[in-house]
C-alpha cells in the first residue's frame, strides 16, 4: 500500500500538471476552458519539471503528513517523482516498470503483474495523449464550470481501482490548477500543489541519465 500510495501521488500529480503549464496570460481569460483544451495540453508538452508540496491526512493519525521534492517528466512517458523532505523517496515510470526507493528499501514492479498500477498508467497515458474517450472509459469524468472556474472529478469505473480510490477533484481557474484532492476509499486524503513549474523543460542525455535513476 505504501508503494502503490506513492505512485498514486505520481499520477495525480502529472494529471494535474499540464494545465498549470498554459501562458500566464491564459488564466486571466474571463471564461473556464472545455475539457476537451485541457487534455490538448498534454499531447503537446516536450518535457517538464517541477516542484510539489503534498499533505496526507491518514485517519489513524491525528497529524497530517507533509513532504516536498521534485518531479521530472520527458516524452513518451518517463516520470521521475523524488521527494526530497522529510525522508527521500523515489518514483520512477520507465515503460511498463515501475521502480520504488525508500529509507533503503528498493522494489521493481511489472505493470503487467498489477492491474490497480496499470489502470493508472494507462489512465495516464491517455491524458498525455489527449484522449478524451478512453480516458472515459477508465474514470466517470464530472466537469463544471463557473466563470473562470472549474472542477474536475474523476472517479474510477475499473472495480479494482475503485477498491482503494474513490475519487480525485481537480479544482482551477483558467489554464491554471489551484488544487488537487486525492481521496481514497480509507477515507486518507492527499492534497498537492505544484510550483516553480518549467513547462517546456528539456533534457539532455547526460540530464535524462542523473535525474531519471533510482540510486
Amino acid at each position: 500500500m505504501r508503494f502503490a500510495t506513492a505512485f498514486w501521488t505520481l499520477l495525480a500529480l502529472l494529471s494535474v500538471a499540464p494545465p498549470a503549464f498554459a501562458p500566464a496570460e491564459a488564466s486571466a481569460q474571463e471564461s473556464a476552458p472545455s475539457l476537451d483544451a485541457l487534455l490538448q495540453r498534454f499531447a503537446a508538452m516536450p518535457g517538464m519539471s517541477a516542484r510539489f508540496r503534498e499533505e496526507k491526512r491518514i485517519a489513524l493519525l491525528a497529524v497530517p503528513v507533509r513532504s516536498e521534492g521534485v518531479l521530472y517528466f520527458t516524452p513518451p512517458g518517463k516520470l521521475m517523482r523524488k521527494v526530497t523532505s522529510p525522508t527521500e523517496s523515489y518514483a520512477l515510470l520507465e515503460g511498463d516498470r515501475l521502480t520504488f526507493a525508500s529509507e533503503g528499501e528498493r522494489q521493481v514492479v511489472e505493470l503487467g503483474e498489477s492491474p490497480v498500477l496499470a489502470g493508472f498508467v494507462e489512465s495516464f497515458r491517455y491524458v498525455l495523449a489527449g484522449d478524451r474517450a478512453a480516458l472515459e472509459r477508465t474514470y466517470r469524468v464530472e466537469y463544471e464550470r463557473d466563470g473562470a472556474e472549474w472542477t474536475l472529478t474523476l472517479k474510477p469505473r475499473n472495480q479494482q481501482l475503485a477498491r482503494f480510490l474513490r475519487e480525485m477533484v481537480l479544482t482551477g481557474e483558467g489554464f491554471a490548477v489551484k488544487t488537487m484532492k486525492m481521496v481514497e476509499v480509507s477515507g486518507d486524503t492527499t492534497t498537492t500543489e505544484i510550483f516553480d513549474v518549467n513547462p517546456r523543460r528539456r533534457f539532455s542525455a547526460a540530464e535524462t541519465r542523473r535525474l531519471f535513476r533510482v540510486p
